[in-house]
């Protein structure tokens, strides 16, 4: 069994009341929340890969992982630069190809404003690793576009439910579906910021990957939304899903264990969400990683 904590770090700030981030550096509050944990593996979206983020959000959680990051992206936040992929693994890995997904066909206007946007691009890291009694697995990690923040020329806003966006949806499962042959993904966890209100439909249903989440799930964003997901394949059962709530985070971070799926076992296992604004129960002496209590 191995544990893993994915999260989008927003470049390492946090956002006010209002919405907007701040300039202040916050990673070592993402590492503080992940610290305890202690992840075999950590994926993380929205990384600013130019300095060393992933290694202090690495140290913090998991001292001597192996560390892997891309950038994909300008950057939509104030005082970062670029925006990319980050994977650490206490394991070692092999680095397989990323996955650069192409942008949807659709007009990029600011939802509210319908001011011109540039569509920042986004994808996949996908590593390899072999994780001792568990085997080899595939880790694709990344994030998927934010439709939902544009809207047409008409004053439509997109949504991966129906119309232009529904199709955009079927695309990128199909892209992705490609792209997984052609590395030989089999064996996977595939997790991350994925944007979308109904995931399930395409990396699910047209992936013919299983939601660790179940139905109905739990928001990850302090708005409701639950678009940071984790799936697998049919072989392997995630149990024990944790959101930690993080105060100030646009994003809250999700840990959870992956293990070999018995014939007997359930596809998902249980969820529940930790608020940091509380002291967090104490565990037995010894005892690594989550909570079962």
């Amino acid at each position: 069994m191995i544990s893993v904590a994915f999260a989008n770090v927003a470049g390492g700030r946090f956002v006010d009341s209002s919405g907007r981030y701040v300039d202040e550096d916050r990673t070592a509050d993402f590492g503080r929340a992940l610290a305890g944990l202690r992840p075999d593996v950590l994926i993380v979206t929205e990384l600013d890969p130019s300095g060393d983020q992933l290694a202090r959000l690495a140290a913090a959680a998991m001292p001597d992982a192996q560390l892997v990051r891309h950038a994909f992206s300008d950057s939509h936040i104030p005082g970062v630069a670029r925006l990319g992929v980050g994977i650490a693994s206490s394991y070692p890995l092999t680095e397989l190809d990323r996955i650069d997904l192409p942008n949807p066909p659709i007009d990029y206007l600011h939802w509210r404003t319908g001011e011109p946007l540039v569509a920042h691009s986004k994808g996949f890291l996908v590593v390899r690793g072999d994780f001792g009694a568990l085997g080899e697995i595939d880790i694709v990690g990344g994030q998927v576009c934010p439709i939902h923040m544009f809207r047409s020329a008409e004053g439509v806003e997109y949504t991966y439910r129906e119309g232009p966006g529904r199709e955009a949806g079927e695309q990128l499962a199909a892209y992705l579906r490609e792209e997984f042959a052609a590395r030989g993904v089999q064996r996977a966890i595939v997790a991350g910021d994925l944007n979308m209100p109904n995931p399930g439909d395409f990396f699910g249903r047209s992936l013919g990957l299983v939601d660790a989440f179940g139905n109905p799930p739990p928001a990850t964003t302090p708005d409701g939304r639950s678009i940071d997901r984790l799936f697998s394949t049919p072989d392997l059962v995630v149990r024990d899903v944790e959101v930690l709530r993080l105060p100030g985070a646009d994003h809250f971070p999700v840990v959870c264990r992956v293990d070999r799926r018995q014939l007997d076992a359930p596809a998902t296992g249980r969820i529940r969400e930790q608020d940091l604004t509380r002291p967090p129960a104490r565990s037995a002496p010894g005892r690594r990683g989550l909570s079962r209590g």
